[in-house]
C-alpha cells in the first residue's frame, strides 16, 4: 500500500453516548486539504478498550473541490492512547486505509492515509 498523506489532526470535541464516544476532529491532509471527520467508537467489550466504528469525513481542496467518505473500521485503546483501523470509500472514487493514532490528553491525532 502506498502512503499518500500523513498529517496532524485535532480533536476539537468528544461527545460521550450510549455504549461508546464521537470524535469529532479538523485538519489538513495531504491531498485532501481541509479535512473534518466524526467517528462514533462502540464498544464491543465489558473493559470497554476495543471495538468497531462507523464514521464520516468531508475534504475540503485547494481548488474547492468537496469530497464526503464514509469511514469504517475497528478500534483499540491503550491508556489515553487509541489506535483506529479505517476502511475509507470516498465520493471521488479513492479507497484508503487509514490508520489514526489519538492521544486523548493532547487531544490530537496523528493521520495516516493508504491508497487501496
Amino acid at each position: 500500500m502506498e502512503l499518500i498523506a500523513e498529517s496532524e489532526m485535532n480533536i476539537t470535541s468528544v461527545i460521550p453516548m450510549p455504549g461508546g464516544s464521537t470524535l469529532i476532529s479538523e485538519g489538513n491532509v495531504g491531498k485532501y486539504g481541509k479535512v473534518f471527520s466524526s467517528v462514533n467508537l462502540y464498544s464491543n467489550s465489558a473493559t470497554k478498550n476495543a471495538g468497531n466504528f462507523d464514521g464520516e469525513a468531508r475534504a475540503l481542496m485547494e481548488g474547492g473541490e468537496a469530497i464526503g467518505a464514509s469511514l469504517q473500521g475497528i478500534w483499540k485503546r491503550d491508556g489515553n492512547k487509541i489506535t483506529i483501523h479505517s476502511l475509507d470509500d470516498a465520493s471521488n472514487g479513492d479507497q484508503n486505509y487509514t490508520v489514526i493514532e489519538v492521544d486523548m490528553i493532547s487531544m490530537k491525532s496523528v493521520v495516516k492515509v493508504h491508497a487501496l
